[in-house]
C-alpha cells in the first residue's frame, strides 16, 4: 500500500546539494550573527547557476547570497552529515523553511525573488560598501552564457578585453585584502568568485605571464 509522504524523512539530499540562497526575510539572521559573512558566498548577476527546472547552468538573473559549501562537496555548511541534521534548524533560512521535497511548489516560488544582496547586508558607513560598488562597476560579470556558447562553437572571443577584466578583478581584490585584512572566505562574500575561475569552468585556459593572467581558447 502506497503512503503519501507528508513530512521530512531526514535523508539529507536537499542539504547535500548546496546551501540555500538568502532572501530579505533572512537579513535578521545575518544581523544577529547566526549567518556570519565568513560562511556566505556571493553569486553575481550573470554567473552560471543550476536552476531546478534545467539541467544546464543558466545566468543568474539577480545577485544571490548563498550559504557556503563545506569540505570537498558542496553540501550546506550547516548540515551535520553524521547526525543527518541541520545545525541551525531553529534559525534556518526562509527557503529551507519552505522546502518540502515531496511538494516543491512553495520553494520554487522563491527562486531569484526578493533575494538579499551584498549591499543589503553591508551598511553605507562600512568602507567596503563603496569598494563593492566600484568593483561591480569596474569588473561586472561578463555574459557567461555567450562566452560558453562561443567556446563550445569554437568562435573567436575578445580575449584582450577579457584579460583586462580578470586582471582588474584580481587587482581590486588584492588591494582590498591587503588594506582591509579580510580573509579568503570574506573575499568570496564581498566580491564573489574570481572571474578567471568562472571562465576556467566553461573551458577557457588561464596562465600567468609577467605577473598578469592570460587567457587562451581551447584548441
Amino acid at each position: 500500500m502506497h503512503t503519501e509522504q507528508t513530512q521530512c524523512k531526514r535523508c539529507g539530499i536537499c542539504c547535500t546539494k548546496g546551501g540555500p540562497a538568502l532572501h530579505r526575510d533572512d537579513l535578521a539572521l545575518v544581523q544577529r550573527g547566526v549567518l556570519p559573512i565568513k560562511i556566505l558566498i556571493t553569486i553575481r548577476k550573470g554567473e552560471l547557476v543550476y536552476k531546478p527546472d534545467d539541467d544546464v547552468p543558466r545566468p543568474a538573473s539577480c545577485e544571490l547570497i548563498k550559504i557556503s559549501g563545506a569540505g570537498k562537496d558542496w553540501q550546506c555548511f550547516y548540515y551535520n552529515k553524521d547526525d543527518q541534521c541541520c545545525m541551525i534548524y531553529q534559525d534556518r533560512p526562509l527557503s529551507c523553511n519552505k522546502l518540502k521535497c515531496w511538494n516543491t511548489n512553495a520553494v520554487e516560488q522563491l527562486i531569484e525573488k526578493d533575494t538579499l544582496s551584498r549591499l543589503d547586508i553591508v551598511g553605507e558607513d562600512d568602507p567596503l560598501y563603496s569598494v563593492i560598488k566600484e568593483h561591480e562597476s569596474s569588473c561586472p560579470c561578463p555574459d557567461m552564457e555567450e562566452i560558453r556558447n562561443s567556446v563550445n562553437q569554437k568562435l573567436e572571443l575578445d580575449l584582450e578585453n577579457l584579460e583586462k577584466l580578470i586582471n582588474d578583478d584580481i587587482t581590486i581584490r588584492t588591494a582590498t585584502v591587503q588594506k582591509m585584512g579580510i580573509s579568503l572566505a570574506e573575499e568570496l562574500f564581498y566580491f564573489g568568485r574570481p572571474i578567471f575561475q568562472l571562465l576556467q569552468q566553461i573551458g577557457l585556459k588561464v596562465s600567468e605571464s609577467e605577473g598578469k593572467l592570460k587567457l587562451r581558447q581551447p584548441i
